[in-house]
């Protein structure tokens, strides 16, 4: 054969030995991808049905029965278990284990129940315990590894024989940076012919049964914490009741011997048969002033119990602010005015009605117009001002008597809110600190508001209560803005000034 067809011949064979290299190079790489791609699917398929459960399962304990379901059907993994740490009794806890025929026989023969099967966490040489203390996974051709401390070695030969297990795979559960059990995985081929992304697998479905029982852990701890609300609530609302039935009967019960010392300290203060000493005149006032005080305090716990129990009724109507601001002003006047020698002023402005309760209305204004008369000092002056946007008309009392500093304004409307400060040591008569209370949850009842101004002490003080115009279109809609009782009607008891 001549040299140049000797070369040409070796060069052929040289580029069908790189054209048959590189499809083998090509291929194999090909080969690795599509077993990652096996690989990843398999895990994602898991991963799904895991998510899929996680929704349908709230209990920890079937969901742990699940996952190791999942772990059968969709890995393909022959053998899984999940086991929890008890931290009450430091005991590691045996919960779920593969549903299988095979497996259902084994847990047959079992000396101890498998959900009765707990290890110590002092028994070190559990495999299970050694994955929890040192917080990695461990692999064990031995199936009493993670039996000691529970089954005997002959019997943990026997099962692992009857499985027909290679290989077994121990994984800390990490919820929060903290193990709270592990998660075991069994095969029937060697660790030797395991690839790469088998060991991935079983470390991300792992982290994915964190997350799961993490949030099933915490839906059962926001269960069992809305049960005890729901308890506590309801135990508030017996000694809620209680308590109105408490009041009540001791408002009734206190009232009925007050009212009688008042009237026998009035007409022995009143009498002209008989003369008084001036000292005895003095201590007869004093019990008159206290048992007024008292039966006054008695009446407003006795409104502030029946505004809270629900057991008033808001029969709202159109009301005309003027006048009734007329009518108390006339009325305090010629009652009030006398010893005190204040002056009330009513702004007169075209305002429209509003839609409130006038009775309940009568009684607020009362009740910040009695204020006023206590903190306004002699030949003070009490005044009644109006505002309307069209929407809601704004009815301000204001003053020129001793005011409060800022800090003081948001505790006026709570129940008892007297202020220990000059705003009350300044009062003639003591107040029960309820008037306030009793006001605000009246205007709230009848979709108003309520407020307190005053630009600092020894500058006067104003209240204003807003409440909505009576409108065509509002009163259309008049029954959304009644209240009804709970249970039989309570009138308010009199506002005393």
């Amino acid at each position: 054969m001549p040299l140049e067809s000797l070369s040409l011949l070796l060069l052929a064979i040289i580029f069908v030995l790189c054209v048959i290299y590189i499809i083998f190079v090509i291929f194999k790489k090909n080969s690795v991808r599509l077993s990652q791609l096996s690989y990843q699917n398999r895990l994602l398929k898991a991963l799904r049905s895991l998510d899929m459960t996680a929704l349908s399962t709230t209990e920890p304990i079937p969901l742990c029965q699940a996952v190791v379901d999942v772990v059968n059907k969709e890995l393909g993994y022959f053998y899984a278990s999940v086991a929890l740490i008890d931290e009450k009794t430091n005991l590691v806890r045996r919960v779920a284990v593969t549903t299988n025929p095979q497996m259902a026989e084994v847990l047959k023969i079992l000396p101890v129940a498998y959900r009765e099967q707990t290890i110590p966490l002092t028994m070190k040489d559990n495999l299970i315990i050694k994955a929890i203390n040192e917080k990695k996974s461990f692999h064990t051709n031995n199936m009493h590894d993670i039996q000691i401390g529970i089954l005997t070695p002959e019997t943990s030969r026997h099962i692992q024989v009857s499985l027909n297990l290679k290989s077994l795979f121990v994984y800390p559960i990490f919820v929060k940076n903290k193990v709270t059990g592990v998660m075991s995985y069994g095969t029937t081929i060697g660790k030797e012919k395991f690839s790469s992304f088998e060991f991935d697998i079983m470390e991300e479905f792992t982290k994915d049964v964190a997350r799961v029982l993490e949030n099933a852990w915490l839906y059962l701890n926001l269960r069992e914490t809305s049960h005890e609300l729901q308890r506590a609530n309801e135990k508030l609302r017996q000694l809620d009741h209680l308590k109105d039935d408490f009041v009540s009967v001791a408002s009734h019960e206190l009232r009925t011997p007050m009212t009688a010392i008042r009237s026998y300290a009035w007409m022995a203060l009143h009498r002209s048969d008989v003369p008084l000493s001036k000292t005895m005149e003095k201590y007869i006032a004093r019990i008159l002033i206290s048992t007024e005080r008292l039966i006054n305090l008695v009446n407003d716990m006795l409104n502030v119990s029946r505004i809270e129990s629900g057991r008033i009724e808001i029969n709202p109507e159109p009301v005309d602010l003027l006048s009734l601001a007329k009518d108390i002003a006339d009325e305090l006047y010629f009652s009030k005015s006398p010893e005190k020698k204040v002056e009330f002023v009513v702004l007169e402005k075209p305002i429209p009605k509003v839609l409130a309760d006038p009775d309940k209305l009568r009684q607020i204004f009362l009740n910040l117009v009695g204020n006023s008369l206590k903190f306004t000092p002699t030949g003070g002056k009490i005044v009644f001002d109006f505002f309307t946007d069209g929407k809601v008309v704004e009815t301000s009392v204001s003053d020129n008597g001793v005011g409060m500093s800022k800090e003081d304004l948001s505790k006026l409307f709570s129940k008892f809110g007297r202020l220990d400060n000059s705003y009350t040591a300044a009062a003639t008569s003591g107040g029960t600190g309820l008037g306030l209370y009793i006001s605000k949850n009246l205007v709230e009842l009848m979709h108003g508001k309520i407020w307190a101004d005053s630009e600092g002490l020894s500058k006067g003080a104003k209240f204003t209560v807003s409440l909505p115009v009576a409108t065509a279109e509002i009163l259309k809609n008049i029954e959304s803005y009644k209240v009804k009782p709970k249970g039989e009607v309570k009138g308010l008891e009199p506002v005393a000034i």
